[in-house]
């Protein structure tokens, strides 16, 4: 039976304030998480244990190496859990901690567990010529994430976060809240940042955009985007030049082009 992020959410709202409270955050998948936060900010509760204070491994991490962006430090991270090794890139620390640990080594470090550290250098060694392209990229300090000179900013509602990480597997760089029902986010898409004011009811004067975003498998993002909440406004196709497309909406209104370029 698959589960729905209304069938999370529909769940959390029928515990008592105290069963939601004893359960472990972090031991929830993202989709969980975001369904689990949104609740207890309705009810302006205020966890036992803050969001930030548990550990992102049990065990003592240690860093592998540094990179003079997050988007090269990204790529080793996918690289490593490809290979089946747990990888944390310094953006995911607490805010503090993780502007300690980039002003500490000057770059953006990349983390893995003490126990896993010899074997993860081994892989970056060996796979030293499929990230040279990634090193090629320069960190620009005045860019905020060093990547992103361009970025679409969104308005939406409280489900666009939620949206985007089922839909566009995104990340998020950073979160600010201004109130229960009011958050700023920075999340990455693919290689790009992109930036979203959600908030319900949605902010006055917001309008919704287009975006258009390139992925791996269109009619599978289409689906995901479906089963997301997203209305369809075009069934995925072959296109004349040379891309497949398929285009939704989010509950905002915010059009999302999504497609896969066929040529050579």
């Amino acid at each position: 039976m698959k589960v729905s992020i209304e069938d999370i959410r529909r769940q959390y709202a029928e515990l008592s304030d105290e069963g939601l409270l004893e359960i472990d955050r972090e031991d929830l998948m993202d989709q969980a998480r975001e369904c689990y936060d949104d609740e207890v900010a309705r009810r302006h509760l205020t966890p036992a244990t803050p969001h930030h204070a548990a550990p992102l491994d049990r065990e003592e991490l240690a860093v592998v190496d540094t990179f003079g962006s997050l988007q090269n430090a990204e790529a080793v991270k996918g690289l490593l859990k490809s290979e089946g090794i747990r990888a944390y890139v310094g953006s995911e620390f607490p805010a503090e901690d993780g502007r300690t640990l980039t002003k500490a080594f000057g770059a953006m470090p990349v983390l893995v567990p003490v126990s896993e550290l010899e074997s993860a250098r081994e892989i970056l060694e060996a796979q030293a010529g499929e990230l040279e392209h990634a090193a090629e990229i320069p960190a620009l300090g005045h860019i905020r994430h060093g990547v992103g000179a361009v970025r679409p900013y969104l308005y939406g509602r409280l489900d666009l976060l939620a949206f985007v990480q089922q839909v566009f597997d995104a990340e998020v760089l950073e979160r600010h809240e201004f109130s229960p029902t009011a958050v700023h986010l920075e999340v990455m898409i693919g290689d790009s940042v992109v930036v979203l004011e959600v908030s319900d009811p949605p902010e006055a004067g917001a309008a919704p955009a287009s975006v258009y975003v390139y992925v791996a498998d269109v009619d599978a993002t289409y689906r995901r985007a479906l089963e997301a909440g997203g209305v369809s406004v075009a069934e995925p196709a072959d296109k004349p030049y040379d891309e497949r497309s398929a285009g939704v909406k989010d509950s905002f209104g915010n059009t999302w082009w999504i497609s896969t370029y066929l040529g050579s």
